[in-house]
């Protein structure tokens, strides 16, 4: 049979901090290891239900019972805690309302506090301004960036510069990349390239071919 008066101390615990915090409008003392111990309470008494599911439902129907009264005594004490955390963390200076909390209540009341702030902000356009201005700012840098320089290809293989032949570009194109490097063609360029490459580009329309001798 489950040994119920081991658990009876942190029920009772649970009945007591409801019944002090709905009298009172602060927040009252908590032991650090208080929702540890709720954790620990759930986990057993579950565990030592599927134990008894099926072998004597007397004691299981005793753990259930156990177990609802516990859920409704936390859930219970949970609200009206959580409900004065939520208030006090719209306030500026949280620190003095740390002190009577737990581990746990500090970390979710320093993000709701965050949170909150994060909301003002917005709603008085402060967030919004700055995220307007770092646009604006990240626009301005891309205007002044200088102009890319079209990479002169590398020749392999010692390969004569008199085999590469002038060609004009005729239309914006994304990065091609070719055995000798990656070209960056933009309309009316005037470069040197193979003459298989020229071929490819003529083809499709994207460069016309200029004459030797034929001022550029």
């Amino acid at each position: 049979m489950i040994d119920v008066s081991k658990y009876d101390k942190l029920l009772e615990d649970i009945k007591s901090m409801l019944f002090s915090e709905r009298k009172s409008r602060k927040l009252n003392k908590i032991e650090p290891n208080f929702y540890k111990n709720i954790y620990s309470l759930f986990v057993e008494l579950n565990a030592e239900k599927e134990m008894v599911v099926s072998t004597d439902i007397t004691e299981y129907m005793e753990i259930t019972k156990l177990l609802d009264d516990a859920r409704k005594n936390f859930k219970a004490f949970f609200q009206v805690r959580f409900e004065k955390i939520a208030k006090y963390s719209v306030y500026d200076d949280i620190e003095e309302f740390l002190y009577n909390m737990s581990p746990e209540e500090k970390g979710i009341m320093r993000e709701l506090n965050e949170q909150m702030k994060n909301y003002y902000n917005d709603f008085i356009g402060a967030t919004r301004h700055v995220e307007e201005q770092k646009e604006e700012e990240t626009l301005q840098e891309e205007i002044e960036e200088p102009t890319r320089k079209i990479p002169e290809p590398e020749i392999e293989n010692n390969e004569a510069t008199e085999d590469l032949i002038p060609v004009r570009i005729l239309k914006d194109q994304p990065p091609i990349a070719q055995p000798e490097g990656d070209y960056y063609l933009h309309k009316n360029d005037v470069i040197y390239i193979s003459p298989s490459f020229a071929r490819m580009l003529n083809s499709h329309g994207i460069c016309a071919y200029i004459s030797k001798g034929k001022k550029l």
